[in-house]
């Protein structure tokens, strides 16, 4: 065989395995229409308020605040008054309003806030939590979708096993929907038998 035969045929081969391999779908195909894996861990970080850009949201408002003044303001009817005399202030009662404002900044605040190592460790907090959140979102997911492929490789089967996966599969869609408010439902059918 020449050369040119050879290519063409290496050629033909390969157009062959790709048409036979676009033609078998994959068997996760069939779950397309479910949210992804990362949506359902941004939906359930999001009910949490978990999110760093909150964290962020907290660290430059306990800066910008140590720039804004401390208020005092007092009102007040029928305070004494004292009246400057020859021999000395003598008081006397005043049944007229005054009002006092008073207005103090602290600098120093604006190199340090002593509230930040309390953000500090609520920010260590938080990403631990998410961390947390999103590790069980992930589990939780793919536990559920090996499921859902084990029910595939068994169809038409009623035994009590596929009833049990069934329950299973529910119940795991039930605790998904629970951690991202619904998302898992709202994005596609929660279970096998719904399809």
């Amino acid at each position: 065989m020449s050369r040119r035969g050879i290519l063409a045929f290496s050629v033909t081969l390969g157009l062959s395995m790709v048409t036979a391999a676009e033609a078998a779908p994959s068997p996760t195909a069939r779950f397309a229409q479910e949210p992804s894996v990362a949506s359902l861990q941004r939906a359930a970080a999001a009910l949490a308020e978990v999110q760093p850009d909150r964290v962020r949201s907290l660290l430059r408002r306990a800066r910008a605040a140590g720039s804004l003044p401390g208020l005092k303001v007092r009102v007040g009817r029928g305070a004494p008054a004292y009246t400057l005399y020859r021999d000395g202030y003598v008081p006397a009662t005043s049944e007229g309003w005054h009002f006092e404002l008073e207005a103090s900044w602290s600098f120093d605040r604006l190199i340090f806030d002593h509230n930040e190592l309390g953000l500090l460790r609520e920010t260590q907090r938080l990403a631990a939590r998410r961390e947390s959140l999103l590790v069980e979102v992930t589990q939780l997911y793919f536990d559920r979708r090996r499921l859902q492929l084990a029910a595939l490789a068994e169809p038409g089967v009623e035994s009590e096993e596929a009833v049990e996966r069934q329950l299973a599969i529910e119940e795991l869609t039930a605790i998904l929907d629970g951690l991202t408010d619904g998302a898992l439902s709202k994005g596609g059918t929660g279970s096998m038998g719904d399809r």
